[in-house]
């Protein structure tokens, strides 16, 4: 059709300026994007595509019928969706399937319609379970005039109770690697993690190792081997497994990410994972983990930020994983690197000055100003730039990961600031908004104050 704007580019914007506008932030939304990226890149919303496969990405293909669209917006909606949106692009799905544009416009709430940008329906939540269409016929009939009086306490509308703490049952555990001749007890050790600290846990673990070819699957009693996508490290692996895992990640309670290098540097953290604290995030928008930070906030591409959760061993809600997408945000170098290196950024490079120099530093085993080095640290020249640039990546994946959860309104929680509070306090009674420098310099083991530098903005993010 002819867009009513002139430029695609337009649209994009205006769709996205309606649903900040009419959509509640940390919103479910699915968008019938085409397979457009652009539109479910949504900071502050969870945006899916519409229709998607089990995995999550772009159908490529439309439904059969309505019959198929209603039972795919069912399956959606059991998974958590709230928002239905068609782009003016996409007004055609309304006529083209005629039952199911009265489903939407019976069953569920017309939020917006606006001529030449968009129209978003409000999913009721009850909708989810129809599963023969009599429901369907009902809402019809009372949207006809045609239904009984109900008594009005029914009409009650429900409220939903704090998530309650509950020790998680089911827990999949996605652990990357490259070989194992560096790391070789990196599986049995966090096994022995699992069953000291959660006897009681079932769990399935998969294990990327980005040295396998990325069509290798070795399947195993608990879970898989499967081969990986080096591209990004950890974050091309944990991709990898999501996509492997498919739709079956909603029968966990947690997802659990570590990578091979889990004991590396301080670990005392690892010992505050048990029952208690990871029931007390089960069901909250949190990604529990060891909190580090920089002295001082940098800039990467156009957000700024100071802390981080590290990728070697965290939590998260099958919810937030989904709602992320995917883990890989940085997946080469061409807008970071200069191919040189003495000066291995590019100048225009989307990334402050001091980020340049703190990870410079920290990749060359440099104390950062925190009393620690990085194990691993090499000099950087001609044939070590292939491993600082890829390294680099990995860096740059970690902070937009906490950058990307926070923008969803998922909170980055310490585990040993956590653990303390438990011991003083309910779950309920938690002050779950508590910044990341006050959690830092209220942990009961290695408290930190991070120094604010004078003429500087306190940085909350």
């Amino acid at each position: 059709m002819k867009l009513p704007v002139e430029d695609y580019g337009e649209l994009v914007d205006r769709v996205r300026d309606r649903i900040r506008l009419h959509i509640p932030p940390g919103s479910v939304v699915l968008i019938a994007s085409k397979g457009d990226e652009a539109l479910v890149r949504l900071d502050g919303y969870r945006a899916w595509h519409f229709p998607q496969t089990e995995t999550g990405v772009y159908a490529g293909h439309y439904p059969a019928d309505s019959a198929a669209a209603i039972g795919h917006l069912r399956d959606l909606q059991s998974c958590g969706a709230q928002y239905l949106v068609f782009p003016w692009t996409a007004r055609w799905w309304l006529d083209h399937y005629v039952d199911l544009a009265r489903h939407l416009t019976t069953v569920h709430a017309s939020l917006v319609a606006d001529d030449g940008v968009c129209l978003i329906f409000e999913l009721r939540e009850d909708a989810a379970s129809g599963a023969d269409g009599a429901d369907d016929t009902a809402r019809i009939n009372a949207a006809a005039g045609l239904s009984e009086e109900i008594d009005a306490t029914l009409a009650t509308p429900l409220r939903l109770a704090a998530p309650r703490p509950a020790a998680p049952r089911r827990i999949l555990t996605i652990l990357a690697r490259f070989g194992t001749n560096q790391y070789p007890r990196a599986e049995p050790d966090i096994d022995e993690i699992f069953e000291r600290q959660l006897p009681e846990v079932q769990r399935t673990v998969i294990v990327v190792d980005n040295a396998s070819p990325r069509h290798f699957v070795e399947r195993r009693p608990n879970g898989a081997l499967i081969g990986g996508d080096n591209q990004a490290r950890e974050f091309s692996a944990f991709d990898c497994a999501l996509d492997f895992v498919g739709r079956s990640i909603w029968s966990y309670d947690l997802v659990h990410f570590a990578t091979s290098a889990f004991r590396t540097l301080y670990v005392a953290y690892l010992d505050r994972f048990d029952a208690e604290v990871l029931g007390a995030i089960n069901g909250r928008p949190v990604c529990l983990g060891h909190v580090d930070c920089y002295n001082e906030a940098i800039e990467v591409m156009t957000y700024r930020s100071q802390h981080w959760v590290r990728s070697c061993f965290f939590f998260l809600s099958p919810t937030e994983v989904k709602a992320l997408g995917r883990f890989a945000f940085v997946n080469d170098g061409h807008r970071f690197f200069s191919g040189n290196p003495d000066a291995p950024f590019r100048p225009d490079a989307p990334i402050s000055p001091n980020y340049r120099e703190y990870i410079a530093k920290w990749l060359a085993g440099v104390d950062i100003g925190q009393g620690v080095a990085w194990h691993s640290g090499f000099a950087l020249t001609d044939e070590a730039l292939e491993a600082f640039e890829h390294k680099t990546v990995s860096i740059l994946n970690e902070q937009l990961l906490g950058i990307r959860l926070r923008a969803l309104g998922c909170r980055l929680i310490d585990v040993t600031w956590l653990s303390r509070q438990l011991r003083r306090q309910s779950p309920a009674e938690i002050p779950w908004s508590t910044s990341w420098r006050q959690q830092l310099a209220n942990r009961d083991a290695d408290s930190l104050r991070v120094p604010i530098h004078p003429g500087a903005a306190l940085s909350t993010v």
